[in-house]
């Protein structure tokens, strides 16, 4: 877990985890692709491309192909958090505010009290060029503190905080301050080469292992940094494979995935596709490639809350340091079904990784998942899971320190296993 609290420290958004990884994938061996040129492929290589600086998709290509197909995964890179809008400076008396909106479902009073960075991209003007450049003040320059109790009464009994009006940081008690001046000088340009930005509030502190024998991991963003970590890692650690594996870290999905980069969109579809066409194959070798595939949405789970008993099932709950867990729903919000369900059971236990069923209550709907939203695009035999954790959506969230490892062994074997599909719904696993 250590390698990953490394990760989050240097991953404050989507466009620090998707350079961290971009690095990572670089060191490894692979190649850089860009979309807006052809792709010459050969086989034994490996490769990624970017999309809006903001998700990654890297693939390793077998030595020799006896068969098409792929095998994928899938998780995503963004989190809930407040985003700064276009005019963002609020005078607020002697104070100066941030005019932010919610960005996804954060758990508001998480974010209350505590020291926010800001961080994202800043996109510049560079003689004739437009430049997108990282940024962070990798400190803590603003926060949102709470009403006092004397002055609200009831604040423990309960309160819906209204995010345009008590969810806005302070940044400085001098109005004068001009933070785009600030970014421009930490980043060495000139205010007025400043075009545009994405700048999100995000928590200085990045994490750290908690409970008497180091049971628990605290950190922000561990939905969904987790899976995408664990995928990363699972893909890298593949020595051989007789099959085409894909891994897909998309951004926004916290937002509905509506966006060029979100798993809504024709990404993954077109990527399959221009590698099928640049390794010599037919549209129609393409179409039967997607039928000899796999696809597994990794995004993480909700575990067992002791203290809020009664919202779980009664007979499907999950638990931190239990396993992987496979989220299952009748009404079709995860793609598990029965035979997805038990190829994913068969590769843990091919891989000895221990892992859990889960269901919601019949009362409580699930939302949607990067699996159910990619097969609109390829419909392709799939299977949803993830890690279970505690405080979903909060700034600050607990997961158990031993899944990550389960996570990272299952997807090995999963990587390495050539999935033989006979006929519809029988399998072989080699």
């Amino acid at each position: 877990m250590k390698e990953f609290l490394e990760f989050l420290k240097t991953s404050k958004t989507a466009f620090h985890a998707c350079k961290n990884i971009s690095e990572k994938l670089i060191k490894e061996g692979f190649i850089e692709l860009k979309e807006q040129e052809e792709f010459k492929l050969e086989l034994g290589n490996k490769y990624f491309i970017t999309r809006n600086s903001s998700s990654v998709y890297a693939f390793t290509l077998p030595k020799e192909i006896k068969k098409l197909g792929f095998n994928i995964t899938a998780a995503h890179l963004d989190s809930p958090t407040f985003k700064l809008k276009p005019n963002f400076k609020l005078d607020a008396g002697k104070y100066l505010k941030l005019n932010t909106e919610v960005y996804g479902s954060p758990i508001f009073m998480s974010w209350i009290d505590r020291p926010l960075d800001i961080a994202g991209r800043v996109i510049v003007k560079e003689d004739s060029s437009i430049k997108t450049l990282l940024f962070s003040f990798d400190k803590a320059v603003c926060t949102i503190p709470n009403c006092c109790i004397h002055y609200n009464h009831d604040l423990n009994k309960g309160y819906a905080f209204n995010p345009q009006n008590e969810m806005l940081p302070i940044l400085t008690d001098n109005k004068d301050t001009d933070l785009l001046e600030a970014i421009a000088c930490k980043l060495k340009v000139k205010k007025e080469d400043i075009l545009s930005y994405d700048l999100y509030l995000a928590l200085l502190d990045r994490g750290s292992l908690v409970g008497l024998n180091n049971e628990f991991i605290m950190a922000p963003q561990i939905d969904n940094l987790e899976c995408s970590f664990a995928l990363l890692n699972a893909l890298l650690g593949v020595k051989e494979s007789t099959r085409i594996n894909l891994m897909c870290l998309f951004d926004n999905e916290e937002i509905g995935s509506r966006t060029r980069q979100g798993a809504s969109s024709d990404v993954l579809k077109l990527l399959l596709e221009r590698i099928s066409l640049s390794l010599g194959y037919k549209k129609e070798e393409y179409l039967m490639a997607l039928a000899n595939s796999f696809f597994v949405s990794a995004d993480n789970a909700q575990g067992f809350h002791p203290s809020y008993a009664g919202k779980f099932d009664p007979t499907n709950q999950v638990y931190m340091n239990e396993g992987i867990v496979i989220k299952n729903a009748a009404r079709g919000s995860y793609t598990t079904d029965a035979y997805s369900l038990a190829i994913f059971k068969e590769i843990c236990n091919k891989a000895k990784a221990k892992y859990q069923l889960n269901t919601n209550r019949s009362d409580v709907p699930g939302g949607s998942t990067l699996g159910c939203l990619s097969i609109e695009q390829v419909s392709i035999p799939s299977v949803d899971i993830g890690l279970a954790q505690l405080a979903m959506h909060s700034s600050y969230e607990t997961a158990g320190t031993k899944d990550y490892a389960e996570l990272v062994k299952a997807i090995k074997e999963f990587y390495s296993s050539d999935l033989e599909f006979l006929s519809d719904g029988t399998l072989k696993i080699n």
